[in-house]
């Protein structure tokens, strides 16, 4: 293995003090899960309830506070800093930027959510409403488009900042969360305080992405099961892991650019297919007046639905959902960060919110205007009983259902499971990708992890995946989540403390970065 690139100046060695401690933990938690499937999620479920309950609501605050800090720093002085030299320009073109972080930031749980949340929000919904009322289908979407907009992009963008500023202006030769901690931590964020971030950060990001595992392998099931006229399996699960592991695998041989950037831009192009043919041989009408209807209803409602803590009743819907949004958005801002600040070199600021929250924001409401706009119009004129479905077999037999009363139901069903599985590899590709970025001794501009490094954190995800298909079922998946949540607000922390306090201390250089109105970028 070389570990030492001497034109570079990159030293590619895995730092072990970073990846035993890391690796210890997550096969532990591998072990249990697996071993001891039912006593250990138990203890989960009972963790994530007194968790949501106590300091739920911080989070929504947090939320609140990123949206702010995503519009200030887009609006402000700060939107002017370049991530590179004056005259560059951007590695990678507007639809190759926006694809690899589409695809990273919402993976293949987007399709997933588009279908069961406007049923769970008709089952289950919000603001005392009954139970598929016309309340209750006022509501469905409107919360959607909430979660799917201001709680999730924001905290993408924020995350990138200081990242980007270390990487491309101060020059860190690291791509680490924990370097971002370096202007308040001082030489510590090198030592022990440091690797416990990067520590932190990597079990957390596992967390995360062993949500998105969780929910699209069971979706992927159901739906080939239903086009092969059999049972849903644990062994099917199995073997879809395995083609998975494959895909991902070879997307890792390839490297970013010819592996997750020739992903991503594939994948968007099949989303964007079954979204078009779903809204034309659907109700189409309907799905617009939906949409337009449900994003009244958000904006009209915004701050009563966001700070909604329900504290006069036993409901649980804010803890179950909002907050829940917010912990696993927030769970995967630093991860986006890195990524996003990987891909970044040459953009501004000011192109880099700007962009991340069009187009994030953009792509969640097609898909979740169409597909869930459909699945609202399925179940108010009985087409199919999709909120039965969803109480006696689960999210993703519901998914299946409703996807199935669209014509060509079974070409679609296909499509879908070919649009997950690449989704599903895009997003374990990305992340260990990132996580073998913290893990590497010394990692410049310009060069990537080796391939060994990221097969080990590949192969590690794919067992956390296990772990959590051998728990099942939504409960998990949410509070692997939510955990994951709660350890990255202090990256996150450390990461915007730093961002003011390096920008105040290089005044100059920022200044310097400002280009000459006059001339374009």
């Amino acid at each position: 293995m070389v570990t030492e690139d001497k034109n570079q100046g990159a030293n590619l060695r895995p730092d072990n003090k970073i990846l035993i401690p890391a690796t210890i933990i997550l096969i532990g938690i591998i072990a249990c899960s697996i071993l001891f499937t039912e006593p250990f999620e138990q203890l989960l479920k009972s963790v994530y309830s007194v968790f949501t309950n106590t300091t739920g609501t911080l989070f929504l605050w947090a939320t609140l506070v990123m949206m702010f800090l995503s519009v200030f720093f887009m609006f402000s002085r700060y939107g002017e800093i370049k991530f590179g030299e004056k005259d560059e320009k951007p590695e990678f073109n507007n639809y190759s930027w926006i694809s690899m972080m589409f695809c990273s930031g919402v993976a293949g749980a987007v399709m997933f959510w588009s279908i069961v949340e406007p049923l769970f929000n008709l089952a289950y919904p919000p603001m005392f409403a009954e139970p598929l009322s016309r309340e209750a289908f006022e509501w469905s979407m409107a919360y959607v488009l909430l979660h799917w907009g201001p709680v999730t992009w924001p905290w993408y963008m924020v995350s990138a900042l200081p990242i980007c500023y270390l990487y491309y202006k101060r020059k860190k030769p690291v791509l680490r969360i924990s370097s971002t901690a370096e202007p308040i931590l001082g030489e510590k964020a090198n030592s022990g305080i440091g690797r416990g971030i990067e520590i932190i950060f990597i079990i957390g990001l596992m967390f995360s992405n062993a949500t998105v595992m969780g929910v699209s392998v069971p979706i992927v099931n159901h739906a080939l099961s239903a086009v092969l006229g059999i049972k849903p399996s644990f062994t099917l699960e199995l073997v879809i892991l395995g083609i998975s592991a494959v895909i991902f695998t070879a997307s890792v041989s390839l490297g970013l650019k010819k592996g997750i950037k020739v992903l991503s831009d594939a994948n968007v192009v099949i989303a964007l297919g079954l979204v078009l043919f779903c809204f034309v041989t659907g109700p189409t009408v309907f799905i617009v007046d939906n949409f337009t209807n449900s994003m009244g209803q958000m904006l009209s409602n915004f701050w009563g639905m966001i700070l909604w803590t329900d504290p006069y009743t036993k409901g649980s819907f804010p803890q179950d959902w909002t907050i829940f949004y917010a912990l696993w958005m927030a769970s995967y801002g630093p991860f986006m960060g890195l990524f996003i600040a990987r891909i970044s070199r040459g953009r501004t600021v000011r192109q880099v919110i700007a962009l991340g929250l069009a187009g994030g924001i953009a792509g969640s409401y097609m898909i979740h205007a169409v597909f869930g706009g459909y699945t609202l119009h399925a179940q108010l004129n009985g087409v199919v009983d999709a909120v039965d479905m969803l109480k006696a077999s689960g999210g993703s037999a519901a998914l299946v259902s409703v996807l199935s009363t669209l014509p060509a139901g079974t070409f679609v069903l296909i499509g879908y499971c070919v649009f997950s599985t690449i989704f599903l590899a895009t997003s374990v590709d990305s992340c260990a990708y990132i996580i073998s970025c913290s893990a590497t001794t010394k990692l410049v501009p310009g060069a990537e992890p080796t391939r060994g490094h990221r097969f080990y954190w590949a192969a590690i995800q794919a067992g956390l995946a296990l772990a959590a298909i051998t728990l099942g079922g939504l409960g998990p998946a949410k509070v692997f989540a939510n955990f994951a949540g709660a350890l990255m607000l202090v990256p996150i922390a450390f990461g915007i403390a730093s961002w003011f306090k390096m920008t105040k201390q290089d005044d100059a250089l920022v200044k310097y970065c400002i280009p000459d109105p006059n001339k374009t970028i």
